[in-house]
């Protein structure tokens, strides 16, 4: 697609930003000439996205979350089809703030703030009361947003054992909440087994039971483990917020694949497609509060916000969905982590092919290859002595994979 054409009914680029803009402002469509009265009423019929509750936080939030990496081009469309709920929103300025967003009551949309260790990153950093304190007021001060709807600790506890003894993070918001700057505590939970840790689902049991903690995020896809899918259950029964995260697995590689764009051209697919069918099954989860969903373009956009208001899966949604699973087996890596437990070098292979994520399926390659500077054992500590391969629900020869993924990242 070139930078001024969008397949929507004949509306350029162009046109398309002047109609998403004024409609996410509250203004009206008129004056827009040159288009035709079609183009306008399906322009102005985008519609709107489903809301849930948020679990104990009380905010009903719309079922695909944005994030300020969103490109600013799409965020007036976004607003305008109920998006409002958005993902590291500390990353606006007063400056950068999206108008689209600004130009709404402070109350119809909701900022979280992500909060991260200090003096490293999610697995070598600390937790630290009174910087995370400091870091989140000066983030108030820079936006001019007032305060943050919720602040979410981001990464989250290495174990269960960390999150039991250590209330750092939790002393932190207690502080911000009584001044008025944040409202909700909620927590973006990965895998640590590869340092002796927990995995993610067994850190958010406790927590949903044990702690103040509202609501949380964690990786989800197609085909994912039991665990999660209980997890999620669970969540609903005692009122604890839930967002997806990591949930297009392949969909990005499959895209420029010639040989599964020649199989999806079959009948039985006609009228989906596996980004499409996954938004679906997502939404149909009457569990799960929302989603993080990949959304780069107006493409996308226009696509992910279409499946999100249909919940319901079609046969043609799940032929793509098993189209989909079939192409990512052996390939695309479901981020369970239940191999690293099985490797005697500990290394994160989780991680790591969380980042090959980012380059192939996100495009966001300078992005993988920072993260995986970072890690202290990459791909060639693996000694090949294949422990982990049973492990492997994917079906993955972790072994080859790890090589392949250091030739792109390393």
């Amino acid at each position: 697609m070139s930078n001024d054409k969008l397949n929507f009914n004949g509306l350029t680029r162009r046109d398309f930003l002047r109609v998403g803009t004024v409609g996410a402002t509250g203004v009206g469509l008129a004056g827009l000439g040159g288009l035709s009265t079609e183009a306008l009423a399906e322009a102005n019929d985008i519609g709107r996205l489903p809301s849930r509750r948020y679990g104990r936080t009380g905010l009903e939030i719309s079922a695909m979350v944005g994030a300020s990496d969103w490109s600013p081009d799409v965020i007036p469309m976004a607003v305008k089809a109920g998006v409002n709920y958005w993902h590291k929103a500390q990353k606006w300025t007063k400056e950068t703030f999206p108008a689209a967003i600004k130009s709404q009551p402070r109350e119809s949309y909701y900022l979280e703030i992500t909060v991260d260790r200090v003096g490293g990153d999610n697995r070598t950093g600390h937790i630290d009361e009174e910087q995370h304190y400091q870091f989140v007021k000066q983030a108030v001060a820079r936006s001019g947003a007032g305060y943050y709807d919720v602040f979410k600790f981001h990464y989250g506890y290495h174990s269960v054992q960390e999150a039991k003894t250590n209330p750092g993070m939790v002393r932190a918001y207690e502080r911000l909440k009584k001044e008025g700057l944040v409202k909700h505590l909620a927590i973006s939970q990965h895998h640590y087994n590869n340092m002796g840790g927990n995995l993610a689902f067994e850190i958010l049991n406790y927590l949903m039971e044990n702690s103040p903690y509202e609501a949380a995020q964690f990786f989800y896809t197609y085909g994912d483990r039991k665990e999660t899918q209980d997890l999620i259950a669970l969540a609903k029964q005692k009122d604890f917020g839930t967002i997806a995260m990591k949930t297009m697995g392949g969909v990005g590689r499959a895209a420029g694949d010639k040989k599964f764009q020649s199989l999806l051209a079959e009948p039985k697919f006609a009228g989906s497609t596996p980004a499409a069918a996954m938004v679906k099954w997502l939404m149909a989860n009457p569990n799960l509060t929302a989603a993080v969903v990949a959304t780069k373009s107006f493409d996308q956009l226009l696509e992910n916000i279409g499946a999100a208001k249909q919940p319901r899966l079609a046969a043609n949604d799940r032929h793509a969905l098993d189209l989909l699973a079939g192409y990512n087996k052996g390939l695309t890596c479901l981020l369970c982590a239940d191999c690293v437990t099985s490797c005697p070098e500990h290394i994160g292979i989780a991680d790591i092919f969380r980042y090959e994520r980012y380059a192939l399926d996100y495009h966001e390659l300078d992005r993988a290859r920072a993260e995986y500077k970072t890690l202290t054992k990459n791909g060639t500590a693996c000694i090949a002595c294949g422990d982990c391969l049973p492990d492997c629900k994917a079906d993955i020869n972790i072994l080859s994979k790890l090589k392949q993924v250091h030739d792109l990242l390393g």
